[in-house]
């Protein structure tokens, strides 16, 4: 399937939005989360299992399950002042460790070579979780991968899937490519001067608090990759997939939830954020044992592939 990239205007979005990240970048972080936070969770859920859910075994999907769980009602819990900020770390790392543990499944089905590379994601990092889930270290490791999880769009999109005439993984990096080298820039030139307020990605603290000049140059480039991710669930992926935007999008009672939720942020942005959290955190939690999965078992890319073409029943 393919985008027709002239006639979707996108990267005129994009750019503008890279406008608003260097000149707002505190207040296109707000607008953004308020109305495209939940809207991204539930569209990216929705065309991502389609794309692959399939592929995943059908022994892991409880394990899976029951591992999504803890973190659910941990962020509940913060949400809802039972549990502080360390005991939520703590049962976010224990959860996404179990996630990735649930990937062994896939031994059987993996070849030879790639079961070293199996083992050391589905185990070895577990392991790195568990080991500092008590320590200040796992702040800074979530942190990360709640970075990371802006870019995970390369590797989700399907291997057919095309914008314009060109391949959507390839599109996707250059397009991801860009904050990293806006932050280049920055570091280079001389930043915008940038005042943390209480809205600022809590993410971003640790690293004002260690060099503001890192901050400056960091925070208009992850908004700007925030905004992008959005742009690439929400839109482009969806509606270059099999059946359009229609076929890859939620059911229209979803959207009421999403409507209410940014009325909640417009009445108590951090309580609204602390609930948004919970989905949050559950759809980038599901991801990255797919990504595992499609890292170690190419077969599940070219299986994706036929099916899309029509070949495979």
């Amino acid at each position: 399937m393919s985008l027709p990239i002239k006639a979707a205007g996108w990267p005129c979005v994009a750019a503008g939005l890279g406008v608003a990240a260097l000149l707002i970048p505190a207040q296109l972080y707000v607008i953004a989360l308020a109305l495209f936070g939940l809207p991204h969770v539930l569209c990216e859920l929705a065309w991502v299992w389609k794309a692959w859910g399939k592929a995943v075994p059908k022994s892991s999907l409880i394990f899976l399950g029951l591992a999504l769980l803890i973190q659910v009602l941990s962020r509940l819990a913060q949400w809802q002042g039972r549990v502080d900020i360390d005991v939520a770390a703590l049962c976010d790392a224990v959860s996404l460790a179990l996630a990735l543990m649930s990937m062994i499944a896939l031994w059987p089905r993996v070849p030879l070579r790639r079961r070293p590379l199996l083992v050391l994601l589905a185990l070895g990092m577990p392991a790195l979780l568990v080991s500092v889930a008590d320590t200040p270290a796992v702040l800074l490791i979530l942190a990360a991968l709640a970075i990371a999880h802006n870019f995970t769009p390369v590797a989700l999109a399907p291997q057919y899937l095309r914008l314009g005439p060109w391949p959507a993984r390839k599109v996707l990096l250059a397009l991801f490519a860009a904050p990293f080298l806006l932050f280049v820039a920055l570091l280079l030139l001389e930043p915008p001067d940038f005042s943390p307020t209480s809205i600022t990605p809590p993410e971003l603290s640790g690293l004002w608090a260690g060099s503001p000049r890192i901050l400056t140059a960091a925070i208009p480039a992850l908004v700007w990759a925030q905004c992008l991710h959005y742009l690439s669930v929400i839109y482009l992926i969806p509606h270059a997939m099999p059946g359009g935007g229609a076929a890859n999008l939620p059911r229209p009672m979803a959207w009421l939830a999403c409507g209410l939720l940014s009325v909640y942020f417009l009445a108590d942005f951090n309580e609204a954020r602390r609930l948004y959290a919970v989905a949050a955190g559950l759809h980038a939690w599901l991801e990255w044992p797919l990504i595992l999965m499609i890292v170690v078992r190419p077969a599940v890319e070219q299986a994706d592939y036929r099916v899309a073409e029509g070949s495979l029943p």
